[in-house]
This record gives structure tokens, C-alpha cells and sequence, in this order.
């Protein structure tokens, strides 16, 4: 697996609420940039491991692709893990969640790719780390203003 990003972010607000609200990925476009829209495909609880999602994303020089999404682990109110079926990237997304006090606590954010492609790796990879790491910045950044309730 290669890490393609990573991004921490310390929120005010309970370690349950941010998952709550992170971790149901039908939120998920309203904070992380290039989501253009993401639906459940079943009617799993977003905290059940098989619960899977159509994702519109934007991919630079592609334009919106669709992307299959899947939850592949969790670990209720601490961490989800998800895969996707993007071609040569081929996705897993990984949110943990840890208590740093009595009403805070840290989200930390990270993409990998599953990808073993050496071309992809030499060539893709890096492009695609350097768009998902400013995504991430951004991404937290929206996401700690909306659990802080200071969003726009």
C-alpha cells in the first residue's frame, strides 16, 4: 500500500459527534473538496462494514468520475475504513477518531492507494498524493468549522 496523503485535525467537540457526522459518508462531499456528490446504495447502517456508496468525484484532466465506494472496516465511534474501485488508483480511506479531552477530540484523515503498478506508482501516485494532501488540509479545515459549528 502506498500512502498517498495524511491530515490531523483537533476538533471541539465529542469524539461520537465527530464520527457521527464524518463517518456517514453522505456528508462527506460537504466537506472534502472534489466530492461532487456521494449516495448510499443500500440501506446499511454507514457504520456496517459492506455499506457501499456511489461516488462523483473530480479528477484532474478527467473531468467527474464515478467511483463505487465500500466500508470495509469500523470500529464504532473510533475509525472507518473504506475502499474504492478507481481505476489504476484504487482508493482506501482511512478516519480515525481519539479523545484529547473532555469535549475534543482529534480527527486524523489518511489515503492510501492498493495500487502495486509500477508505472502507476512512478507516475500516478505522486501527482495524485500532491492533489489529496491539499484536499485533505482543506477538507479538515471545513470539517472542524462544521463540527464547531462555524461553518458558513
Amino acid at each position: 500500500m502506498y500512502q498517498l496523503a495524511s491530515s490531523a485535525v483537533i476538533v471541539d467537540c465529542s469524539r461520537i459527534q465527530a464520527f457521527a457526522y464524518a463517518a456517514d459518508l453522505e456528508n462527506f462531499g460537504d466537506w472534502f473538496p472534489g466530492v461532487i456528490a456521494i449516495v448510499g446504495q443500500d440501506e446499511l447502517s454507514f457504520a456496517t462494514v459492506g455499506k457501499t456508496y456511489s461516488e462523483t468525484v473530480a479528477v484532474p484532466l478527467r473531468g467527474n468520475r464515478q467511483v463505487l465506494i465500500q466500508v470495509v472496516e469500523v470500529e464504532a465511534s473510533r475509525r472507518l475504513v473504506t475502499e474504492g474501485d478507481l481505476p489504476f488508483l484504487l482508493p482506501r480511506m482511512e478516519i480515525e477518531f481519539r479523545d484529547v479531552g473532555p469535549d475534543a477530540c482529534e480527527v486524523r484523515w489518511r489515503m492510501c492507494s492498493r495500487s502495486d503498478g509500477a508505472l502507476t506508482r512512478h507516475l500516478l501516485l505522486p501527482v495524485a498524493g500532491q492533489l489529496m494532501r491539499r484536499r485533505a488540509e482543506r477538507g479538515l479545515g471545513r470539517l472542524k468549522r462544521h463540527l464547531e459549528g462555524k461553518a458558513p
